[in-house]
Formats: structure tokens, sequence, C-alpha cells
């Protein structure tokens, strides 16, 4: 009897853990971190809106960066643009970057969204941004040649007049001034020695999704291990109820 009191009590701590801790469980994937514009390899200059969605059922802060260099690295020095604190944004102006005072290059922009009780970083970069805030030169327009003035012809006077034909001077026509050629934006997709185009892996992404499989996993072998203990449990209990009484 105290036996199959010790297997039942054991089995309800059991379940009771696995019920607290499926219940705690924070939801996979409930944030969000998306820059819509620019985008991967744009040229920029002047004042840029930065636009995309920074979201999270228990939002704490969401927060925008950015760094010199194509690419994020170890080494690279973040620079804070906007810093909002409980305050979420679904398809409108996460900040304003004024980009006027920066040397022409390339540069990386960064979008962080922190949830209260989730322990992950939502993380979104665009790379590759091309800052140009070259003032284009403009072309002196010539002036048109003022037209010179003919003199009227003169009338000869004699016995017989003769009518004389009056021919009218020529109109000169200015030159049109040259347009200066639009500027072509071009799109700077990152290859290898190769040509082959450069992937670029979202480490956040990959970090959650492993985090999402370590829960997963722990749950299933929890829940194989209820199986097997209440499967032990049935058969013990079974055998006591078929043993014949000790005389």
């Amino acid at each position: 009897m105290q036996k199959q009191t010790r297997v039942v009590g054991m089995t309800l701590v059991i379940i009771l853990f696995v019920t607290t801790l499926l219940s705690q469980a924070a939801p996979l994937f409930q944030g969000q971190s998306t820059i819509t514009y620019p985008t991967d390899g744009a040229t920029i200059g002047g004042q840029v809106e930065i636009t995309g969605i920074a979201a999270h059922p228990n939002i704490l802060w969401y927060q925008v960066d950015y760094a010199a260099g194509p690419e994020a690295r170890s080494d690279s020095q973040w620079i804070t643009l906007k810093h909002a604190e409980n305050t979420q944004v679904e398809g409108g102006v996460l900040a304003t970057w004024d980009t006027a005072g920066l040397p022409d290059g390339q540069y990386t922009l960064a979008l962080t969204v922190r949830g209260e009780n989730d322990p992950l970083y939502y993380q979104y970069f665009v790379t590759h941004l091309m800052v140009n805030n070259a003032q284009a030169v403009e072309t002196p327009t010539p002036e048109p040649t003022p037209t010179e003035e003919l003199a009227a012809p003169t009338a000869i006077v004699g016995p017989t007049p003769t009518p004389v034909a009056v021919e009218q001077p020529a109109t000169s026509t200015p030159r049109p001034s040259p347009t200066p050629q639009a500027a072509v934006e071009e799109t700077i997709t990152p290859s290898d020695e190769e040509g082959r185009p450069i992937v670029n892996l979202n480490l956040s992404m990959l970090r959650d999704a492993f985090l999402s499989g370590v829960v997963i996993t722990t749950m299933l072998f929890l829940l194989w291990g209820l199986y097997l203990l209440l499967k032990a449990s049935v058969r013990w209990f079974l055998r006591q109820r078929t043993r014949p009484p000790a005389s």
C-alpha cells in the first residue's frame, strides 16, 4: 500500500510540474522585427524615414541603430538613432535618419525588439546601404544671341517705278540648354569572387529556431517519461489486484 501511494504521488508531482512548465512557457516567435525601407543595397541621402514593424504582445522597447560598413561585424561601432519604450510600430515610421553629415559610403541598419518575460532579442539587419550626399553640378545655360535689325530697303525714284521685293530677316533660334543627365540609382548585390550572390543569414532567427527546438524536444521527453511512469504504475496496480492474498 505504501509503494502504491508513493508511485501515485510521484505521478501527480510530474503531472503538476509539466503543467506548470507548459503554462509558463512563452509563445514561440511572438515578437516581430522588420525594416521595410530602406532595403538591402539601396542608395540614400539626406533625411531618410526608416519604416517597418516593431511589435510584441508585451513589448518593453525597440531600438534603431546604424554602423559604418556593408555588414554587421563583431567590431562594428553602433550609433543609436532612436530608443522607444513601450511603443509598437506596425507599418509606420520607426525613426528618421539624417545622413547629411555622414561621409559617403556603405552602412548597416539594425532594428531590435525586446519583450517582457521573453529571453529572446528580435533583430533585423539592412546591409550594403549606400549613403550618397554629393550635390549635382548645375550646367550654365547659354544666353541666346540677340537678333540684328536689318535696314529697311530704299525705293528707287525714276520715271518707271520698279517694285522692290523686301526679304524678311532670318530670326536666329536660341540653342536649347543641355539638361543634366539624371543619376541612375544602382542596387548593389553582394557577391563572392566567382560572381555567385551571397545570402545574408539572420542569426537572430536561427537562434530562435534552435531554442524553440530545444523546448519542444524537452517537452516530448517529459511527456514520454510521464507515459512510461503511468504505464508502470498501472501494471503494478494490476499485479497488486491479481496477486492472491497472503495466508
